[in-house]
């Protein structure tokens, strides 16, 4: 892996939000070679606000484990972001 891939996040995307995006996946440049969940989150609402539009309160799984913001992440993570999900 080179450095250009070691500062870059492959995000999965689902439901409502791969809609929105009209993509399975968003790939983010990073500074460092880790960034907390909580930091991710400001940085998609900056470059996607749709998004954060009618306050879908989405989650983030890492390596298939829903996660809280707290957690570090880094490129050889594989990260969701999941829309809430209703059904009957």
């Amino acid at each position: 892996m080179n450095s250009y891939d070691d500062r870059t996040l492959k995000i999965k995307l689902f439901g409502i939000l791969r809609e929105k995006l009209k993509s399975n996946n968003l790939i983010i440049p990073i500074q460092d070679n880790s960034i907390s969940l909580k930091d991710l989150g400001k940085c998609l609402k900056e470059l996607y606000p749709s998004l954060y539009m009618n306050d879908i309160n989405f989650v983030f799984a890492v390596n298939k484990v829903i996660c809280n913001e707290n957690i570090n992440i880094t490129s050889s993570d594989e990260i969701a972001i999941i829309p809430p999900i209703s059904g009957g």
